[in-house]
């Protein structure tokens, strides 16, 4: 297999099981996990972006000296991007539970008010 496949598997699995873990954590709703692979695919592409370009502030000879380092920090890095874009999706479909009180005032509240 070509090592660079290799990596853009690695760092797919790196974003989306994070992202699949905040999905679950918050109980989203349904349809985000039908969302799940592609914006899992959209995180790990912004994070190879976002990678390439802090990438090139290290110091050069980073990549030999620090390497294992410098590889894992990327995988930090797809792995918090995942986790905390699987948080805002999993937030905007969240469902509404009974004991949600965002609700508004209940209608018992509304009938003890007097004119």
């Amino acid at each position: 297999m070509n090592p660079q496949i290799r990596e853009l598997i690695i760092a797919y699995v790196a974003t989306a099981v994070p992202f699949l873990g905040a999905l679950l954590m918050l109980r989203a709703q349904g349809r985000a996990y039908f969302r799940w692979p592609v914006y899992s695919v959209m995180v790990m592409v912004l994070g190879v972006v976002l990678w390439n370009v802090l990438h090139k502030w290290l110091p050069p000879d980073w990549s030999a000296t620090h390497a294992s380092l410098v590889y894992y920090g990327a995988l930090a890095m797809y792995m918090l991007l995942g986790f905390g874009m699987g948080l805002l999706l999993g937030r905007l479909t969240q469902g509404k539970t009974p004991t949600d009180s965002t609700n508004g005032p209940s209608t018992n509240e509304q009938s003890h008010h007097e004119p």
